[in-house]
């Protein structure tokens, strides 16, 4: 799918790019009630968003790749907007023992993973929350690959007033295309939001998540938040 709006091109995220796409998922997750819960009053500061800007522009672990992709609308003069993201992580080439091929990534990054540092979610996160809600997806994820190779899609969005136009379809589908050309599997957690759009792109429900986000220090008088971890099975590449 193609935007109908000839000022907007898909194109590779750029070094320099991080700080607005933190500030980009900011304005897309940020008010939401995860959003609020998760990272509290301070989620949307100038430590938050230089924290996340450095996550998001991570190097790879080992026997991953990154495949970051933004959206850029060019105005009349010639200034750029960054207005949609999607990055993906590809892993190929898996390694280590069968227990260790259930953890997403290659023995190596896993053991990476086990160190997070004294902040994993950013300052004033709820700890207990993020790994509920985040952990847990990546070992529903985990289990979904079955230990074969994958491509993972850690966020796609677009900012509010650019949504409906057809832009987060026209990223999914860059990214499958890629996917397929490599003859990969893909899993993702979704919100309530996205399950919609990739539930139409072959994408299948393999674990509901709720949480009462009541019971989080943060949550008093919220209801549950529903999120679903999703995999869509290797399609076989054709040499096209």
């Amino acid at each position: 799918m193609a935007t109908s709006d000839p000022t907007i091109k898909l194109v590779p995220v750029l070094p320099g790019d991080f700080p607005a796409l933190a500030r980009l998922e900011a304005a897309v997750f940020g008010e939401t009630d995860v959003g609020e819960v998760g990272f509290g009053p301070d989620r949307n500061s100038d430590a938050a968003m230089d924290q996340r800007a450095i996550i998001l522009g991570a190097p790879p672990k080992l026997g991953e790749t990154v495949r970051n992709m933004k959206l850029v609308r060019v105005g009349p003069a010639g200034d750029e907007e960054i207005v949609g993201y999607a990055g993906w992580v590809i892993c190929i080439g898996r390694t280590g023992s069968e227990e260790e091929k259930k953890k997403l990534g290659t023995r190596e990054s896993w053991a990476v993973q086990q160190d997070p540092g004294p902040e994993p979610f950013g300052p004033g996160a709820d700890v207990k929350f993020c790994v509920d809600v985040f952990v847990r997806a990546d070992e529903h994820m985990a289990r979904a690959t079955e230990g074969k190779d994958y491509a993972k899609l850690r966020m796609l969005a677009v900012l509010p007033k650019y949504q409906r136009m057809g832009l987060g379809a026209m990223m999914l589908e860059e990214g499958l295309r890629e996917a397929d050309k490599l003859g990969l599997q893909s899993i993702l957690g979704a919100s309530p939001y996205g399950i919609g759009l990739y539930r139409r792109h072959g994408y299948i429900d393999f674990e509901a998540m709720e949480f009462k986000l009541w019971e989080y220090e943060r949550g008093k008088g919220m209801g549950i938040a529903k999120h679903v971890v999703m995999h869509r099975p290797a399609v076989a590449h054709q040499g096209i």
